[in-house]
């Protein structure tokens, strides 16, 4: 009976335990239950020759702890209760033999290996290093962004070329970037909150304070703080186009021509294949009607994530359409196509494990000719050199340890977050993963 109260417990813990129990014909409280969980032996820490490190949240912002994983085995071998080096520097002595430490680009981890395991060789994580590099390459999209609007085609509107020229309409120009759409509430709501922040700013409230009074996320006001205005109204001019942008053209021709009955225009894009709702064709007619209407055709603009996400994902995997814009986007910045070449040497060095022949002279070349983001991410990588250039090279990283920090998750979540780190410590290393 102690034998299935401990399993019970250990598999869904205290109240859920107990109900289950119930059901089995066992009449035990959560209390019981939880006590015969933590009278449990934690297992001995074996012998780890590879040790992984990262972090995960007791309490998300606020309280933070440490997880260690042996590699080999792939089995979780302590917890400990802070964030700090000075907690691994302690776990590392009183655990001598670890050859191999892999973990994040967290500088606390990396002084604690180095004080606790001067001789262990640090491994930085694969996974972190892209995640770097990607974020590189976006904010060199973003900084670019100008030189892609210039060169974007406009939405052609289906079946538009079977309209006659609207009489009298001035054509639509081609080469220059739209202007602003009258009355766009986007543009003017980022325009007002930019000049907001700054000027509370200005006046010697804190980011905190700042948020508080425009009831503001303080990561909304940092970004309005640190960010410039244009390239803010970029990113707000280049949101994902409405599903009836492409068929504006033909509604311009018709209206024009002398047909302003919204069902009419309604009916007839529907023909062609318009999916959005009346009410859209009745709101643009509206200000067709009005002489507020934008009269420019929107440009395809691929977003700075959309850009990343072709220029970081292998060329196999892009349809033909992501292919053939992704060569667009190259062939109008050239900036962008020597980030791609870059990160393409970069995936390579990952992939054949060669960052100790090869990393030193992808890194001299992006100082040389690489953007400013990018030659930021090189040089970051300089402050961590011998641990990147052995994630780049030896067949460990800190797969795994993300692995059972989402199983420490999963277990908190089940205690409902109110389990003791001690609770939590037995119910991590007595079950098996």
């Amino acid at each position: 009976m102690a034998r299935m109260v401990q399993t019970v417990g250990l598999a869904v813990g205290g109240r859920p335990g107990s109900r289950l129990l119930r059901q089995l014909g066992a009449a035990v409280e959560r209390t019981t239950v939880l006590s015969r969980v933590k009278a449990l032996p934690i297992p001995a820490t074996p012998r780890v020759r590879v040790l992984g490190v990262d972090e995960f949240a007791i309490r998300r912002g606020r309280t933070y702890a440490t997880l260690l994983c042996d590699v080999e085995t792939r089995r979780p071998v302590d917890l400990l209760p802070e964030r700090t080096a000075d907690s691994l520097v302690a776990w590392l002595a009183a655990h001598p033999g670890v050859e191999i430490i892999c973990r994040d680009r967290s500088s606390v981890y990396s002084e604690g290996a180095k004080r606790g395991a001067p001789s262990a060789t640090q491994v930085a994580d694969r996974w972190h290093l892209l995640q770097n590099l990607t974020a590189a390459v976006e904010k060199t999209a973003h900084a670019h962004r100008a030189c892609l609007r210039k060169a974007a085609e406009p939405l052609a509107a289906p079946g538009a070329d079977q309209e006659p020229d609207a009489p009298g309409g001035s054509p639509i120009e081609d080469g220059l970037p739209p202007s602003d759409p009258p009355g766009n509430q986007l543009l003017a709501r980022t325009r007002q909150r930019h000049a907001d922040v700054l000027e509370l700013l200005d006046q010697g409230h804190t980011m905190a304070a700042t948020a508080r009074i425009l009831g503001l996320d303080p990561r909304t006001v940092k970004r309005f703080a640190t960010e410039d205005l244009e390239n803010m109204l970029a990113s707000a001019r280049d949101r994902r186009p409405a599903k009836i942008d492409p068929f504006k053209p033909l509604l311009q021709a018709r209206f024009h021509s002398g047909c302003h009955n919204a069902n009419q225009l309604f009916r007839e894009i529907a023909e062609r294949g318009y999916p959005g709702s009346h009410q859209s064709v009745r709101r643009y007619v509206a200000t067709l009607r009005s002489g507020t209407a934008d009269l420019e055709e929107r440009r395809v603009v691929p977003s700075p994530r959309q850009i990343t996400g072709w220029i970081m994902r292998s060329p196999s995997s892009l349809s033909e359409d992501e292919q053939q814009r992704l060569k667009q986007v190259m062939e109008s910045c050239p900036d962008l196509s020597i980030a791609r070449e870059l990160a393409g040497d970069f995936h390579a060095i990952l992939r054949r494990r060669s960052g100790q022949a090869d990393l030193a002279d992808w890194s001299q070349q992006v100082l040389e000719h690489g953007s400013r983001p990018l030659q930021g991410f090189a040089a970051f990588l300089q402050n961590d050199w011998d641990a990147v250039v052995a994630g780049l090279s030896l067949p460990w990283n800190s797969g795994v340890v993300e692995g059972h920090v989402t199983r420490v998750k999963l277990i908190k979540r089940r205690c409902f977050g109110r389990a003791s780190f001690g609770l939590l410590r037995t119910l991590v290393l007595a079950q098996p993963p």
